[in-house]
């Protein structure tokens, strides 16, 4: 099936309600968390170009539910969910199951990434900024 940007961002529009009230919920949202660093980690070869940008989404916004960080916008949170939504749905443009499935999915994350840039950069400043905590271990961890 062909698509283009247009279509993923409606696509991605569509699950911006889920991601209103997943959002709302604390244990939802970890374990949306836990959903996209599994999958992301078991397929970490085909994610490697955007690796970096899917890791930082995801601290991003755990340090958001954790109460940790409380500057990224609304607009961000919903944008950051909602594509992480998109990213965990097998059934997609491209089925995940397919040879090249996950194609889609990292041009929307990279261009989820590019509409959050300043927020991402803000948040950077003030990762940097925080003490050093303890890695984490397993496949939560890596992301």
């Amino acid at each position: 099936m062909k698509w283009n940007l247009k279509q993923l961002l409606e696509k991605r529009h569509a699950y911006t309600p889920k991601a209103k009230a997943l959002l709302q919920d604390k244990e939802k949202s970890k374990e949306l968390l836990a959903n996209v660093s599994t999958k992301a980690t078991d397929n970490k070869g085909k994610l490697a170009e955007i690796w970096s940008d899917l890791q930082l989404m995801v601290d991003m916004l755990r340090d958001w539910r954790k109460g940790a960080y409380t500057h990224l916008p609304t607009k961000s949170l919903l944008m950051i969910a909602a594509t992480f939504l998109y990213f965990l749905s097998p059934i997609d443009f491209v089925p995940d199951f397919i040879p090249g499935g996950l194609l889609d999915d990292v041009a929307l994350i990279a261009f989820t990434f590019k509409q959050i840039q300043q927020d991402v950069a803000a948040y950077k400043q003030w990762k940097h900024q925080q003490p050093i905590e303890p890695q984490t271990t397993g496949a939560a961890g890596a992301l």
